[in-house]
């Protein structure tokens, strides 16, 4: 009976002995850390025989890729990277397993960081200030896993030199049997398979696939998509606070910045703290532009909040980001007071009596000059205005004048009524 529980505990043993497969594919971002963290955790916890990383990508962000490259070296469970191929943080990410094998017609390395200029997408290589760190982030790896810094600084700087191999002027990327001449590699190998024999893994796999948080989070925090919710939750907000009351276009606005720290905070990028900086940016900008016209302190301010909120959720990509949003918040802001005002679509966005009302011919309009009237809505700076039996839409030259606020009429341009209001 003894032996008998003995060789179930075995057994069972053997049987949690088994190797994790953690695919790194696509572009490297919070997400993707997360994710890699997670499954370390797992591997440790449940007493792997290893994780393997299944790496095919063409980089991404430099921060990621550094939270993995970390998480891996302090791993105790065994790590080994099979690579289809590894640029740039990827190369990084490979370089920090204890095993790397390459499959037939890989390659590793080129892992110059660049700039992605917004609008046009030109790629142009970062300052030598982080190219020095990143460089020393390759060579602190490589020599933490007995590999050659020179060959991994080669990769991130052009201007690294290892005679016989590099071209001055290229970041360097070899191929799988030239990883393998340098010891960069320790294997070119055929399959997954082959690797993981030749590593001495266990040959019962689980592959760990990203869950639905993480999948959310990667599409949330895409660049685009995350511009197009910031453009969309700044709009929304607009349009609401130029027709207050509808509650449809703040839903949406909320809803669209709601979606946009989730994204971040999913990732592990956003906290209480980007939120605060983002919602004290809009505040202080529609202070500016709505209370003191102008462009001054308040708007200056404002500005480098809603910047640093990016910047503190998208790091590198912040710029990306910012761009696009801003781009997306023009065209909205275009479109919406170019065509709203007209269109069917805005019937429940504004005073029915405003889009009802036929504008009176153009000699009529310039009969109010002068003219003292009635707010009938709030103008914010546009809205409604009763003189006589007349009701007419006017806009003010930017000040906020209440409902039931006597005004006059200053400018008549065409159909554009200006009125101011009248004191006392």
């Amino acid at each position: 009976m003894r032996n008998l529980i003995f060789a179930l505990l075995l057994l069972a043993g053997l049987a949690q002995a088994r190797t994790y497969v953690v695919p790194i594919e696509g572009t490297i971002d919070g997400p993707l850390a997360t994710f890699v963290e997670q499954s370390l955790a797992r591997a440790e916890r449940e007493g792997a025989s290893g994780v393997v990383f299944r790496i095919n990508t063409p980089g991404g962000r430099v921060d990621a890729a550094i939270r993995i490259t970390d998480r891996i070296l302090a791993s105790s469970v065994p790590t080994l990277a099979v690579i289809e191929n590894a640029f740039s943080a990827g190369a990084l990410i490979s370089l920090a397993a204890q095993q790397i094998m390459m499959l037939p017609g890989s390659n590793i390395g080129a892992a110059l960081p660049i700039t992605v200029t917004p609008v046009v997408e030109n790629t142009n290589p970062a300052d030598r200030k982080v190219i020095s760190a990143l460089k020393g982030k390759f060579r602190a790896v490589a020599e933490a896993r007995g590999r050659p810094a020179n060959i991994a600084e080669a990769m991130v700087d052009p201007e690294v030199e290892v005679r016989g191999i590099t071209t001055k002027g290229e970041p360097l990327t070899l191929s799988a049997k030239k990883a393998v001449e340098l010891k960069v590699a320790d294997a070119e190998v055929a399959s997954l398979r082959a690797a993981l024999e030749k590593a001495g893994f266990s040959s019962e796999i689980e592959t760990l696939e990203p869950g639905p948080q993480v999948r959310v989070a990667r599409f949330l925090t895409d660049p685009t998509i995350a511009a197009i919710l910031l453009a969309v939750g700044v709009l929304g907000l607009v349009l609401e606070f130029f027709t207050p009351g509808t509650f449809i276009p703040a839903i949406i606005g909320l809803t669209s910045l709601g979606l946009f720290f989730l994204g971040g905070y999913l990732a592990g990028l956003s906290s209480a703290l980007t939120i605060i900086l983002l919602f004290a940016g809009l505040l202080l900008v529609a202070f500016e532009l709505f209370v003191t016209p102008g462009f001054g302190i308040p708007g200056l301010l404002g500005l480098g909040l809603i910047g640093a909120s990016i910047y503190f959720t998208f790091g590198d990509e912040a710029l990306q980001v910012g761009s696009y949003a801003i781009i997306g918040l023009a065209v909205g802001l275009f479109l919406m007071f170019r065509y709203l005002p007209k269109g069917r679509v805005a019937r429940p966005f504004v005073l029915s009596s405003a889009v009802e009302e036929v504008a009176p011919p153009k000699n009529e309009l310039e009969s109010l000059l002068g003219a003292i009237g009635t707010a009938l809505t709030d103008l914010r700076p546009a809205g409604t205005a009763q003189f006589g039996d007349r009701r007419v839409d006017v806009v003010t030259l930017g000040e906020f004048i209440d409902r039931g606020q006597t005004i006059r009429v200053i400018q008549v341009e065409g159909p554009r009524v200006v009125v101011r209001k009248v004191e006392g």
